[in-house]
């Protein structure tokens, strides 16, 4: 046994995608947190287009985690990365327009996620 206090997997080993599960269950939190509120009467933003548009877009961000963990290096992984952050702070402006308090902290946490899948460096399969 090692009495080493780091751990480096193989270069081979294939890569953990952590940061794109930390965006997907934000993101699905987040979407729930939304709904729950545009379908409760009197909550303020029942009903309301603003609403909508911020639980479409917190769809669209479970789509690209899914996306990135399935991608792999070279541009389309970087044109995700993009997306994601376009759309992490988007939400994350919105839910504050919508007085989501609870929201925006769900999507910071998401926000966490895009950095760590950002830079961190994936691992090619052989």
């Amino acid at each position: 046994m090692s009495t080493s206090a780091t751990y480096a997997p193989p270069s081979g080993a294939p890569r953990r995608h952590t940061g794109a599960y930390i965006l997907i269950i934000a993101a699905l939190v987040a979407l729930a947190i939304t709904a729950w509120r545009f379908f409760t009467p009197l909550s303020g933003i029942d009903g309301s287009g603003g609403a909508m548009t911020a639980m479409f877009a917190e769809v669209v961000m479970v789509v690209l985690g899914l996306l990135l963990v399935k991608s792999h290096t070279g541009g389309l992984r970087g044109f995700l990365l993009f997306l994601s952050w376009v759309g992490i702070v988007g939400t994350f402006v919105a839910a504050l327009f919508l007085h989501g308090w609870l929201t925006a902290a769900v999507l910071a946490v998401g926000a966490i996620g895009v950095v760590i899948e950002t830079f961190t460096q994936p691992v090619r399969s052989a």
